[in-house]
């Protein structure tokens, strides 16, 4: 019995110790399953895509952005190289070489003429990248750079030179502020668009930003066989995709207003912004900002001695004035403040003002720019000369919170919500604004100056184009607009163009009484004898505007800054729209420290409107009904309708109220 007992107690100890072994390889095996597929699952899942299929990505190309014609090319794509590194290949190769990784950074670093920790910033970079795709490593690669490359083949196998597509701006800084440019993604843009990844492009300011998602485009795919050592082997061809090219973009922009109005700020060296709309729909026409940018540098990766040329430039390039250079308005504003005075009964059309040259109020006294006066005035004629006294009292009636009512009824204070990025909104200061924000009172000797446009009040170029496009339609503010028409090329060649509507923001009521009078007084800016726009005047065309010269510098007296240092010169404005009767056309234009508005603003201003209106300006020079006219058309002594005429110079500054 102790035999079996014993023998019982082993076959017990037997059957325990398997069990345990058992479970001890069950265990380890899954563990080992845990380590591979969850702990080393990225490095097995590269090196099982590095040994069998690889994708290679085939770059969209990049949609076209086009005038409203369609016949200029404002951005296209070009041929150009890139270089890239692939760490497939390379891993076996520092295995056997260690010294290898610093040979590859040193060579490019001298290639590529940057410094090494540029490339080993390429190389950190790159690790967010799985291991079976490409590090970037540059773009835009001229020839001698593309064959010292390629002649180190042997050397530096992991090195790809492939042909891309680079974005070109043919015009350079034409229209720069509007187009925009490209980038690299970056970690935010990694984020917020997660069909992208490290090394595309996209927009990154102006209408390459704001239209990315049509322009950009859909990416192609081919899918490679590759072995342990990172030989291609052949391509799996069911898996392909095609790459869908982008959409092309048609902007509003005028190419002739546009070069124009460039030319003129070039030609002047101004700094400043122009605007024009079409008052019908919101259509931007042309937008200046000077100087610009070339967007062609953008599209390459900076040097630090470019990026330190760009930061360093005192004019601030990357600024678009247009829409966010803040200035005060100055007599420009005079239009909102007649609105307003007629609207709310401050003023009739019959009230005028005496001006002596100055006035006191709540205690203080406030000079007209005119020192000699302007006498009895009514607010046609207070408009047309700009006289300041004549808006003091019209501001001291209204009250702060009644202007900046109709301020903001006149689009200032806020944005427009046109298609481009980084528009400010201005300000406009009232009683609310002075206890919020400035923790004070408001006092109403400040109200004067904010009658003239001055004071803390602020607004954009833009801005003032539309408050003047809704005094020239007849107060409808309609959402300005860069993009006319969206157009999409399938692949099979059917055309879809997708218009961009007009969308009207909201409708200010005026008083058609008040609105008639406004009207006239812009009239008579350009059109009479004394008006302060004279150099805008154009014979066949009805131009309505208003002029200003905004003071940067407190003055004491009355004081002449065109010998003063160009940092304290006077701003210069121009607001204007034409014909007087059914207005199709707004052009604003402001210069930095240019002096009078009248003298350096308005000139651009009749350029463009005799460029659009060109034909109507011929035509109305020639007397068709006169057979002598019609002898003199056929004989060559007189312009044919329709073929330019060179202007007249306008009248030098004979107008002592020109520019206010």
């Amino acid at each position: 019995m102790r035999v079996y007992r014993d023998d019982q107690k082993f076959l017990t100890f037997r059957i325990n110790a398997l069990l345990w072994a058992i479970v001890v390889v069950f265990v380890f095996l899954a563990g080992s399953f845990w380590v591979v597929q969850g702990v080393q699952a990225e490095k097995y899942r590269n090196l099982s895509e590095a040994n069998a299929l690889r994708e290679i990505v085939t770059p969209a190309k990049r949609g076209l952005i086009v005038d409203r014609t369609g016949q200029k090319i404002l951005a296209d794509n070009q041929p150009a190289y890139s270089l890239s590194l692939d760490r497939v290949i390379m891993r076996p190769i520092v295995k056997g070489d260690p010294t290898h990784r610093e040979k590859v950074v040193a060579f490019l670093a001298h290639v590529l003429g940057v410094p090494p920790q540029e490339i080993e910033n390429r190389f950190e970079k790159g690790k967010a990248i799985p291991n079976a795709r490409p590090i970037p490593i540059a773009e835009d690669l001229n020839l001698p750079q593309v064959a010292s490359i390629q002649a180190q083949a042997v050397a530096f196998p992991e090195l790809n030179v492939e042909p891309v597509q680079r974005r070109n701006y043919p015009y350079a800084t034409m229209a720069a502020h509007i187009m925009g440019f490209i980038g690299e993604a970056n970690d935010k843009d990694l984020a917020v668009h997660k069909d992208l990844k490290s090394g595309d492009l996209l927009g990154k300011r102006g209408v390459e930003m704001m239209y990315d998602e049509y322009l950009r485009g859909r990416d192609g795919a081919q899918y490679w066989e590759y072995d342990s050592h990172g030989r291609r082997l052949a391509e799996y061809r069911p898996a392909r995709k095609e790459p869908v090219a982008g959409d092309n973009v048609y902007l509003t922009i005028d190419f002739d207003l546009q070069r124009r109005a460039e030319q003129y700020f070039a030609e002047n060296e101004f700094v400043g912004a122009a605007v024009a709309l079409d008052p019908r729909d919101g259509e931007v026409l042309a937008m200046v900002s000077s100087p610009a940018f070339n967007p062609n540098v953008y599209s390459k990766r900076f040097t630090p001695d470019v990026w330190r040329t760009i930061a360093s430039n005192p004019f601030k390039v990357e600024l678009n004035r247009a829409i966010q250079g803040l200035y005060s308005p100055g007599s420009v504003f005079k239009a909102v403040m007649a609105m307003a005075g007629l609207s709310e009964g401050a003023i009739d059309t019959g009230t005028s003002f005496y001006c002596s040259g100055s006035a006191v109020f709540f205690g203080r006294r406030f000079r007209c720019y005119n020192k000699n006066g302007h006498g009895d005035v009514s607010v046609a004629n207070a408009l047309k000369v700009s006289c300041d006294v004549f808006f003091f009292n019209v501001g001291a009636r209204l009250g702060v919170d009644r202007i900046a009512e109709y301020a903001h009824k006149l689009t200032f204070g806020e944005i427009s919500r046109i298609d481009l990025d980084g528009e400010k909104p201005g300000l406009v200061p009232s009683t609310q604004w002075a206890t919020v924000k400035q923790h004070r009172k408001w006092y109403p000797s400040e109200t004067i100056s904010v009658a003239i446009g001055q004071g803390p009040l602020i607004v954009t170029p833009l801005q003032v184009a539309n408050m003047m496009a809704a005094i020239a339609n007849g107060g409808t503010v309609y959402r300005p607009h860069v993009v006319k028409m969206i157009e999409k090329v399938s692949p099979d060649g059917k055309v879809e163009r997708l218009q961009v509507a007009s969308e009207v923001l909201h409708k200010v009521t005026l008083s058609p009484k008040a609105l008639e009078t406004v009207k006239l007084g812009l009239w008579k800016v350009v059109n009479e004898e004394g008006g302060t726009g004279s150099n805008a005047r154009i014979e066949g065309l009805d131009v309505s505007g208003k002029t200003g010269t905004v003071q940067v510098i407190a003055q004491h007296g009355w004081v002449k800054t065109e010998g003063l240092p160009y940092k304290y010169k006077d701003h210069a404005w121009f607001a204007s729209y034409a014909p007087k009767e059914n207005p199709q056309m707004v052009v604003v234009v402001f210069v930095e420290h240019g002096g009078h508005g009248g003298v350096d603003a308005a000139p651009l201003a009749k350029l463009l409107y005799e460029s659009r209106f060109r034909q109507q300006v011929n035509d109305a020079n020639l007397d068709l009904s006169n057979p002598d006219t019609l002898q003199a058309i056929k004989e060559g002594q007189a312009p044919i309708p329709g073929v330019v005429k060179k202007a007249p110079a306008a009248p030098a500054g004979s107008n002592p109220n020109l520019g206010h």
